[in-house]
């Protein structure tokens, strides 16, 4: 694994940056492409992308101290300004709610402006997990003798024993859900929908991904991921539900 991909003085170039760069650029350009087919202003996707930049990268950090406060407790200013420790969720969710303020205020319809952004979410998603497994950044599975197993020996949190890759295995399921999102969004279909489609997709990825991974149970015998990876299967459901209930009702 590469975690500093250059380092001069008190200059670090990472790869989990790099990548997480690279993820938010990708998604500004299919974003601003995708608004522009579908007849909206293409400048609401720079403006999402300066929300979502850093309410990503805070909300993200957020969760995951409050995820492991005995940690945080023991050394807090090590866990903030650690390059390690960045919850996917808990970046997503802050980023939700300061997008659906912005879209708001450019009277815009939320539902319409997340199913354009919904292939964007799914392409970020993917080559951000590809940035956790070149940098180690410690979100991988569990031990594993099988010819999966990947070691980590030079990552931000090393690990000389083969363990499951999952990042790349989220990585790989994000993409296929992006080429299914990408042609889905070409069929007629009510607001939301596309959105809550992908939100469904999400939830069942990560939720199956965490039976392999190395995070603590915290109810039910499930991860903190996997509760929150079923609310976003639930929200998917109910809103898919609503939306198409409203869009019969509506003819």
């Amino acid at each position: 694994m590469y975690p500093i991909l250059f380092n001069y003085k008190f200059i670090n170039i990472g790869s989990y940056g790099l990548m997480l760069g690279l993820a938010f650029y990708m998604a500004f350009l299919l974003t601003e492409r995708e608004l522009t087919i579908r007849g909206k202003d293409p400048e609401l996707a720079y403006k999402l992308l300066l929300v979502i930049i850093p309410s990503a990268i805070v909300g993200a950090k957020l969760f995951h101290i409050f995820e492991n406060m005995p940690e945080f407790l023991r050394d807090p200013k090590g866990m903030i300004f650690s390059g390690a420790g960045l919850s996917v969720y808990g970046g997503f969710i802050l980023a939700f709610i300061l997008s659906m303020i912005l879209i708001r205020k450019n009277r815009e319809n939320i539902l319409e402006i997340f199913d354009i952004t919904a292939p964007a979410m799914a392409l970020a998603y993917g080559v951000g997990r590809l940035g956790c497994h070149v940098s180690g950044d410690g979100c991988y599975g569990i031990t594993t003798s099988s010819f999966l197993g990947t070691a980590y020996p030079n990552g931000i949190v090393p690990t000389s024993a083969p363990v499951f890759p999952t990042p790349l295995f989220e990585s790989f399921i994000s993409f296929l859900i992006f080429i299914f999102i990408m042609k889905l969004r070409k069929r007629e279909m009510p607001a939301g929908k596309l959105f809550f489609i992908y939100l469904i997709l999400n939830g069942i990825a990560r939720f199956a991904v965490e039976f392999i991974r190395l995070n603590p149970k915290a109810a039910f015998g499930l991860t903190q991921a996997q509760i929150i990876a079923l609310l976003f299967m639930l929200t998917g459901i109910i809103g898919w539900i609503l939306v198409v209930r409203r869009a019969r009702t509506s003819v």
